[in-house]
């Protein structure tokens, strides 16, 4: 490991030569401008003077309302009587244009390099694995600790022009509501023309730079909290990653004093330590880490109680803190010690989906009485998907999971549970 407090070289800011352009791909939503191909772009995307003039232009928020399940109980300390109760959450996302999009994911590329650069030089490289470009929506982002771990990241005293034009449009950012623009389209072109344009993909922005003159007042609105950070840009994960360099180092201290484990998935911690499992020296330990924790609830860290839990592995038996049989549920993955296993939640949502594709096409072959279309539903939830689109699909995550999973002393039963898709899918079908 690698402990060291690089020193600041100015203005050595990290280029362009490690960026893969193949994944700066044209998106075909709609927008405030055209859609856009990157070679269009690139060069001046790449201009700190181009990007430190250019005029950014208001994001499209909406928001996404699902359902979460948590596990509560009525004490606490015994793992008995425990219940599942519904939890409603909302995701605020926020989407740029075009132009925008391609600035923001430029820019948080570079700053990825340079983060993966920092992370090395101080010993926290191990630690963060979500949004590394090194490894395979609104948030509590504090702006004030945003920017001074920018700069240090970037080892700069003070970020130059475009990149601060970047970071005051990703921390003060501008929007408009979707559901705004939806009334506008419908009123412009009306209901039936409108479906027909946008099926015909023949509407290549909303509106035209004089409508948005008028449309903007009193649609506008704007960002103007000290934290928070728009979820859905091209900057926004690594930022979350910058954001907490110095958290990490200090809980990597003090998991190194304890011979301790610790890494962080966006806002899932987790920590293994080797103690002898004694309810005091537990309980010690606990309240050791929430503290520090604690220390940083000023730059928007949370702890919530209902998914801080404890489990002790005794035995080759994972146990709760009432020393009841349990298990450890972490990054889609299910472990009691012996055995490993997707989270049933992730094949619950899985069939789901399938399912309602194969209703779907059950209900065109009654209508057209001809086959149904199935194609698609083959390559999303199916093992004939494994290359759709270049990513796979669930299938094919869960069978290289299994791979992993099956090195490991513990079973594997993630194979099997995915064993029966086929035959599931054909009988709704």
């Amino acid at each position: 490991m690698k402990q060291s407090n690089r020193p600041q070289q100015l203005h050595s800011l990290p280029s362009s030569s490690k960026i893969d352009w193949s994944k700066y791909e044209t998106k075909y939503y709609l927008h405030f401008d055209d859609r856009v191909r990157i070679e269009h772009v690139k060069n001046k995307i790449q201009d700190p003077n181009w990007v430190s003039s250019y005029a950014f232009l208001p994001s499209i928020h909406f928001k996404i309302n699902f359902n979460k399940y948590v596990t509560i109980s009525n004490d606490k300390t015994l793992s008995t009587n425990q219940r599942k109760r519904k939890k409603k959450k909302v995701r605020q996302i926020f989407y740029a244009a075009h132009k925008d999009r391609f600035i923001y994911k430029y820019y948080g590329d570079r700053l990825n390099n340079a983060y993966n650069s920092y992370a090395e030089w101080n010993g926290i490289d191990d630690i963060a694995l979500a949004y590394r470009n090194n490894k395979n929506g609104k948030n509590n982002i504090d702006h004030r600790t945003l920017k001074q771990n920018m700069k240090t990241v970037l080892g700069v005293e003070e970020l130059p022009t475009d990149w601060y034009k970047v970071f005051k449009n990703l921390t003060q950012f501008s929007y408009v509501n979707k559901s705004d623009i939806d009334i506008f389209l419908k009123q412009k072109y009306g209901v039936k023309k409108l479906k027909e344009l946008m099926k015909m993909q023949k509407l290549t922005k909303i509106m035209t730079p004089a409508e948005f003159r008028v449309f903007k007042e009193g649609h506008l609105y704007k960002n103007k909290k000290p934290y928070g950070i728009p979820q859905g840009s091209g900057m926004s994960a690594v930022s979350s990653n910058v954001h907490l360099i110095h958290f990490d180092q200090k809980i990597k201290a003090w998991a190194d004093a304890h011979k301790a484990l610790y890494r962080r998935y966006c806002d899932d911690l987790i920590l293994i330590i080797p103690i002898t499992s004694t309810s005091s020296k537990v309980e010690t330990i606990k309240n050791e880490v929430l503290q520090i924790i604690q220390a940083y609830k000023e730059q928007g860290l949370k702890i919530q109680e209902e998914k801080t839990e404890i489990r002790i592995y005794s035995n080759g038996v994972l146990l709760d803190e009432s020393r009841q049989n349990s298990t450890l549920d972490y990054l889609g993955f299910v472990t009691d010690g012996q055995s490993v296993r997707i989270r049933e939640k992730s094949l619950f949502k899985y069939y789901c989906r399938a399912y309602r594709k194969a209703d779907t096409s059950r209900r065109v072959a009654l209508a057209t009485k001809r086959k149904g279309p199935k194609e698609k539903l083959y390559k999303i939830y199916t093992h004939l998907g494994f290359n759709y689109k270049g990513r796979g699909n669930f299938i094919t995550y869960a069978y290289k999971a299994h791979e992993k999973m099956d090195k490991l002393k513990t079973k594997s039963l993630i194979r099997k549970q995915v064993k029966r898709h086929w035959g599931r899918i054909h009988k709704r079908l």
